[in-house]
């Protein structure tokens, strides 16, 4: 696959679905370079699955930033090898155990240069996100999730509103507590937000099985998808 490329292609971004707004960059970009994407040791990797792990989304010295980081925010660390050359974000809408939408997101293409001498793809990223407050002319409040997808070699961001139902007043978090390896060929959720109207909600072990019990549901999922 990698020897139909281009040798000089570079990491592409595309926006689809409900994407509010999106902003590319490459790696010359003055704002990638203080976001650090660590390498992982070869011996992480079994040839049969991908890596997702929560981790600091800065290092503590965010005092200047806090106000812009919204009233949640994270990252979480990617890591995968193998014949896929791109990672792909979806967006789920869940109500009452049931999946209701999927909306393609933001996705990432894997310049040649990250293949190695086996003919895979080698590709350390994150997944960075926040949750904002919007507010419209009109008086109304909502939600915008803001993410990105940043690598060595450049990042793509976009801002996505929550459609939330309007009888949904109380939110909670969801978040990936521990390190999960996905097999190659599989997606993982990632983060999300579980509403409810009864005054109480009941976050379970996984993300999934809170899935089944929320009375509404945003989870984003990360894989990467064959071409």
């Amino acid at each position: 696959m990698g020897a139909k490329k281009s040798a000089g292609k570079l990491a592409s971004f595309v926006i689809s679905g409900m994407m509010a707004l999106a902003v590319v960059h490459d790696a010359t970009s003055h704002a990638t370079k203080n976001m650090s994407v660590p390498a992982i040791a070869d011996t992480a990797f079994d040839g049969m699955s991908w890596t997702a792990s929560p981790e600091r989304l800065t290092d503590g010295s965010d005092a200047k930033i806090k106000p812009l980081l919204g009233t949640m925010s994270g990252a979480i660390a990617l890591h995968y090898r193998g014949a896929k050359d791109t990672v792909a974000v979806s967006i789920e809408y869940w109500q009452n155990g049931m999946k209701t939408k999927t909306s393609e997101g933001l996705s990432m293409g894997f310049p040649d240069s990250e293949i190695d001498n086996q003919g895979n793809y080698q590709f350390d990223s994150d997944f960075v996100y926040s949750l904002q407050n919007r507010y419209d002319t009109s008086g109304a409040t909502g939600s915008d999730l803001v993410y990105a997808l940043v690598s060595k070699n450049g990042y793509g961001s976009t801002a996505v509103k929550v459609e939330k139902p309007a009888e949904i007043n109380m939110l909670g978090e969801m978040k990936l507590q521990t390190s999960v390896k996905v097999p190659l060929n599989e997606s993982t959720l990632v983060w999300g937000l579980q509403g409810t109207d009864a005054g109480q909600m009941t976050s379970y072990s996984s993300m999934a099985d809170t899935l089944q019990h929320a009375k509404w549901a945003m989870v984003v999922r990360i894989g990467f998808p064959s071409p």
